[in-house]
């Protein structure tokens, strides 16, 4: 178990363990984030994202949605680097978790001693997860260029999924960015991994209009 190498000492991210993509609990619909204490600060201070065309009276997509790569640290290497991603930001961070319980990321990248690769939703890391923002994982039959809208179903929030160098996965993150509760929507793929520095970089898209599953670059249309 790795201890948060933050001011906080009580909150803890959990080791990586061996766990493929089968097993897991499957939702329709993440529950709303009204629960959550990370989400009241969000919708209360934070701002309010476009809304979903799924949706009649709602917004139009004001924000293009664009593809950002990252490189990472695996996460077994320690969380003094940059071991972990937020997609919400498109960025790579250290990965810490606040006194809300709330995380400042949503995946991470980790290998096996036999260079297996998985990818770790962040609720398969913290400990406890009261806080984190959920992300489900759902691994992909198409190519990453060819994925072009994302479902609503056969998320997986809670257990990491093995990947393949070139493997592309939808993501749903309940973000608690949105006025309504929706989520939101994208997909990555792990480009490359180095067994020799234990390093992999990863592309992704995410449509940060609430609600939107349209996985094409530019501004959304549906």
């Amino acid at each position: 178990m790795f201890a948060i190498t933050s001011r906080l000492s009580s909150s803890r991210l959990k080791r990586p363990t061996d766990g493929g993509a089968n097993g897991a609990r499957h939702t329709a619909r993440p529950r709303p984030f009204a629960w959550r204490s990370v989400a009241v600060l969000l919708l209360v201070s934070g701002p309010v994202m476009a809304c979903g065309n799924d949706d009649p009276f709602r917004s139009i997509a004001t924000v293009p949605n664009v593809i950002s790569g990252v490189s990472v640290a695996t996460f077994s290497t320690g969380t003094t680097g940059l071991s972990a991603i937020d997609l919400v930001n498109l960025r790579a961070v250290r990965p810490e978790v606040q006194s809300n319980g709330s995380t400042n990321f949503q995946v991470a990248i980790d290998a096996d001693a036999g260079g297996q690769l998985r990818i770790f939703p962040v609720l398969a890391l913290v400990s406890p997860p009261s806080g984190a923002a959920a992300v489900g994982l759902l691994r992909s039959t198409a190519a990453f260029n060819a994925l072009d809208r994302a479902p609503t179903s056969g998320f997986v929030d809670d257990t990491a999924q093995t990947a393949s160098v070139g493997e592309a996965f939808i993501f749903r993150v309940n973000a608690g960015t949105c006025a309504f509760g929706d989520p939101l929507y994208g997909k990555l793929e792990i480009e490359s991994f180095s067994t020799a520095t234990q390093r992999a970089t990863v592309r992704f898209l995410i449509n940060r209009n609430c609600g939107y599953r349209d996985l094409t670059e530019g501004l959304p249309s549906n």
